[in-house]
């Protein structure tokens, strides 16, 4: 039936829609290729105080594990433009190498303090120590904007056709798709019900996607 919202402020029982938000200790975001995820959370921990994580700087707090940036790229080829057999590769000895050295550094990275770890862990995984998380997602659609951030690095500055860099884009978002699949036994890379936040950067642009996340982390969403 429908309802005048225009009378709702005055209805008994208000208190019922609303929820307190606790900090987290911990924000896990995904992005898109070309989403400018990365920045976007560089920006949002130099706002908030936070320490930012991602594929690089996680595996430099378990140089004990002897897993390598080289490792981590060899072990992701299998990936681009193909889905996983999720049960098939988790038993595989390279999967538990790599996939136990960035939970290891997780933990040790959110035991140190408020941190965001970008693309490498999941929102269960955090919760499962014990810990606070809110999961974040950014995206983008415009395809003319995302090719000329493709052209910027390095991995793809030598491709000239629209088509090539399509191509790219997609190629990075099948890695960072299957990883997740790797990681999640019940949610989905990219979709709604996967994330707390979902920001599209095509609409607010890197500047405010940092701000938001920034009140995010800080409690002022």
């Amino acid at each position: 039936m429908a309802e005048d919202m225009r009378n709702i402020a005055s209805t008994a029982g208000m208190d019922e829609f609303e929820r307190g938000y606790e900090v987290p200790d911990c924000v896990v975001l995904d992005s898109a290729y070309c989403s400018m995820g990365r920045m976007i959370a560089l920006r949002a921990c130099k706002v908030a105080g936070w320490t930012y994580h991602d594929s690089t700087t996680l595996l430099e707090l378990v140089p004990e594990c002897g897993v390598t940036l080289e490792d981590v790229d060899a072990f992701e080829r299998q990936f681009t433009g193909s889905e996983p057999d999720v049960a098939a590769v988790r038993r595989t000895e390279e999967y538990q190498r790599i996939s136990t050295a960035y939970h290891l550094a997780a933990e040790k990275a959110i035991a140190s303090g408020p941190c965001l770890i970008h693309d490498r862990v999941t929102k269960a995984f955090v919760e499962g120590l014990g810990y606070r998380c809110a999961s974040a997602m950014t995206y983008a659609h415009d395809l003319p904007a995302m090719r000329v951030r493709a052209k910027v690095s390095p991995l793809y500055c030598d491709l000239s056709s629209d088509a090539d860099l399509d191509a790219a884009i997609r190629r990075e978002d099948s890695v960072r798709r299957a990883w997740h699949m790797l990681n999640s036994d019940t949610t989905l890379w990219g979709e709604p019900g996967t994330y707390d936040l979902m920001i599209c950067t095509d609409l607010i642009g890197r500047d405010f996607a940092a701000q938001l996340l920034a009140q995010l982390m800080m409690g002022q969403a």
